[in-house]
């Protein structure tokens, strides 16, 4: 097993797939990139260090390193709904209660 795939397995366990979200979880997408680590003996210097790259960010974004780094000073956001709030608003439930609402 490579050592990028097992890098993105690592930040997978941290990144569960939300179901509330399926086809646009980032947690979602992030698990089809590790279909294109399946074939590890053929990448070459310069698509590793890309990888590489990528799961450095992640990792950053999975131990929350910029929202510790800049703390937030309020719990609302530009629409003035907190963060469950927003959760709620973009769930697939949500977006299929606006969309039956739109064709009635």
């Amino acid at each position: 097993m490579s050592a990028p795939y097992q890098r993105f397995l690592k930040v997978l366990e941290k990144w569960p797939a939300e179901q509330t979200k399926v086809g646009r979880d980032l947690g979602e997408q992030i698990r089809k990139q590790v279909t294109r680590l399946t074939d590890a003996s053929s990448l070459s210097n310069e698509k590793t260090a890309e990888l590489n790259r990528q799961i450095d960010a992640l990792e950053r974004l999975s131990k929350n390193v910029y929202a510790k780094k800049y703390p937030r000073r309020y719990e609302s956001t530009a629409t003035g709904l907190t963060a469950a709030q927003c959760s709620q608003v973009l769930s697939s439930e949500f977006l299929q209660y606006l969309n039956d609402g739109k064709r009635k």
